[in-house]
């Protein structure tokens, strides 16, 4: 069985103490249908349902992306993949009826292309049908879908090309939910913008903001994430504070269908890594094991049984794990040895282990 051995970029210093700094580059992610990461040669697998085909093609085991080399970050949305490349440019493919691949146009394209006039991007975030890309100068830009302000520039229409968001300098790093966007700035403080419906901005109120807005009561920020409707920050302390959609406790378990500001994740501590899915949480402790909590309904806590769960729960037999993704309803997770595994909605081949079985417990990556 060949697995595919990826890059991993360390992101934290003094692991031990949990002293580290915001985490930026991605080496695996996963969309609605399908996941993507980076090989240990710099180039980009795939697997799943092919983003932009025509017919739809499923993938069950990993291929190679033509195209883009040294990549250094990758994000995958509801249809499309975005990924930064060594010289700081950004390759785009994929679903583009909402103009998410920057290229000025609305045709989805199966082949991997680079983004006209990118340049010094550091990291990249998807959401479903935009795009966000951060600027080695701490600036941030946007495109793609705009019906909630989620490209923060003060307007509700679509771009397909690459704007300013307004009002942001300093920034370390950025994640995208289905509509929403956050961005986490030198000094740890979060800014969010765009679909609000959740709470998932976090400010108290449900209306939608088409420009950045500060999260209140949320500071020593290192790492932030977006789900569909809710959203995670780590602090530096490790510990990990939530917001937003809760129907199927993805935040905490208050039992609130919605949570307007930000609040700590219960029996959670030692924290050095987060992601977010659909409905449910992902956090890498310092030990190297998973925890997982919210929406359970195709297996993607990981656990090896049915049912949601309101507390962080152990993904069961991973060790030695280095990173963490979520698509919609699946789950990936990167170990020391460049070995993906991935558990949940497997309807696609998203799993990558040959099959169209949904699992509920890691199975290897191909």
């Amino acid at each position: 069985m060949r697995r595919a051995i990826l890059v991993f970029i360390c992101y934290f210093a003094a692991l031990a103490s949990l002293d580290f700094a915001a985490k930026a580059a991605e080496p695996i992610a996963g969309g609605a249908l399908f996941s993507v990461a980076v090989r240990n040669d710099g180039t980009l697998s795939v697997w799943g349902r092919l983003p932009g085909e025509t017919p739809v093609k499923l993938q069950k085991v990993p291929i190679a992306v033509a195209g883009p080399t040294q990549v250094k970050s990758v994000a995958a949305g509801r249809g499309f993949v975005l990924a930064v490349a060594g010289d700081g440019s950004v390759w785009s493919f994929g679903e583009n009826s909402n103009g998410q691949l920057g290229d000025g146009t609305t045709k989805k394209r199966p082949q991997a292309a680079k983004i006209a006039g990118l340049a010094k991007i550091v990291d990249v975030a998807a959401g479903a049908a935009f795009s966000l890309a951060l600027r080695d100068d701490g600036s941030v830009l946007a495109w793609g879908q705009n019906d909630s302000g989620q490209l923060g520039d003060g307007t509700n229409a679509d771009r397909s090309k690459p704007v300013v968001v307004a009002g942001l300098k300093g920034i370390k790093a950025i994640a995208s939910g289905s509509r929403h966007a956050l961005a986490l700035a030198g000094d740890g403080t979060v800014w969010a913008w765009g679909k609000n419906e959740d709470g998932e901005l976090g400010n108290g109120t449900t209306e939608d903001q088409s420009v950045p807005t500060q999260v209140p009561n949320l500071d020593s920020v290192v790492q932030v994430a977006a789900g569909w409707g809710h959203s995670l920050a780590l602090r530096r302390d490790g510990s990990v504070w939530a917001w937003g959609s809760n129907g199927t406790s993805a935040v905490n378990d208050s039992n609130e269908p919605l949570v307007l500001e930000a609040q700590p994740v219960a029996r959670l501590a030692n924290v050095t890594s987060i992601a977010a899915g659909n409905w449910h949480s992902l956090a890498l402790l310092a030990d190297g094991t998973v925890v997982a909590w919210g929406n359970n309904g195709t297996g993607q806590l990981g656990n090896g049984v049915a049912g949601d769960k309101k507390n962080p729960s152990p993904v069961k037999g991973l060790t030695d794990v280095k990173a963490i993704a979520s698509g919609n309803w699946h789950s990936l997770a990167l170990n020391k040895t460049g070995a993906v595994s991935s558990w949940g909605n497997n309807s696609n081949g998203q799993i990558g282990d040959d099959s169209l079985e949904t699992r509920n417990t890691p199975t290897a990556t191909k």
